[in-house]
């Protein structure tokens, strides 16, 4: 179960790539009217040319969320904009403990009502051909002041996201840069810090390499890896993934398609 947690997480949190067509990860947002999908990627829609909406419906159920992105103006070549997202996990923390095939967190813990609330500000500009997103931002997680601890899932990607609600607050930072290489490829990399003031283990890093194959502006491919470190109760480790899972013979990348319409 840890493993399909892993997998799940993996995928609808680490495959995305930027350009003004694609632009989930810029300052830029969709124009109105503009839908935009993807296999493990979250539903955008254009509220106004300056503004979209966006949920992942994988998590729909399990982990209620929406996010909003406001593109403001253009300073120094840098087009900037903030995003605010909303997320409610307990439904799912609550069905993956207990005993049984499927639980991964003793019985012996409860998971109160959760909320993690998320606000970055993003600038996007053209740099050498290529397409350059800083970002910074706020992490609250709200109602976890009586977690237990040892109630963590100590596994990569999933326990720097839930390490908000155990400490109250983090900060993350990033960068993302993609360029065009030949033909209809194009190359992405970026890097993301978590940062948990205060806690013992509280800095992770993960950054992703993906090589897109664009057919239009209506439809492209995407596949690369992610590697990852961070400080765990465990001890200090890293991983590149994805690793050897049921959902991957060994050796595959990610690979996930995008469309718009």
């Amino acid at each position: 179960m840890k493993q399909f947690l892993l997998t799940v997480i993996l995928l609808c949190n680490c495959i995305n790539a930027q350009s003004k067509n694609w632009s989930l990860g810029t300052a830029y947002s969709l124009n109105k009217g503009q839908w935009e999908s993807g296999l493990f990627q979250p539903l955008r829609y254009g509220i106004s040319d300056n503004k979209d909406i966006a949920v992942h419906p994988i998590f729909a159920v399990m982990i209620p969320n929406v996010m909003v992105k406001q593109t403001w103006k253009e300073v120094n070549n840098w087009t900037v904009a903030t995003r605010h997202s909303v997320y409610y996990p307990t439904p799912l923390l609550q069905s993956i403990t207990g005993a049984g095939k499927f639980k991964i967190v003793s019985s012996q813990f409860e998971f109160p009502n959760l909320i993690g609330i998320n606000n970055e500000m993003l600038a996007t500009r053209v740099l050498s051909g290529g397409l350059l997103t800083v970002k910074a931002g706020a992490l609250l997680g709200l109602g976890g002041r009586d977690l237990n601890p040892l109630s963590s899932i100590d596994v990569p990607l999933v326990y720097p996201r839930l390490s908000v609600y155990y400490n109250g607050w983090g900060l993350r930072f990033g960068a993302d840069y993609s360029k065009p290489l030949t033909g209809r490829w194009s190359g992405f990399v970026d890097g993301d810090l978590f940062l948990y003031p205060g806690n013992s283990y509280g800095l992770f890093y993960e950054s992703k390499v993906l090589l897109i194959w664009t057919k239009s502006n209506r439809f492209r491919l995407m596949l690369g890896y992610k590697i990852t470190y961070g400080e765990y109760p465990y001890g200090a480790h890293w991983q590149i993934l994805p690793p050897k899972l049921p959902t991957f013979s060994s050796g595959w990348p990610l690979i996930d398609v995008q469309i718009s319409w």
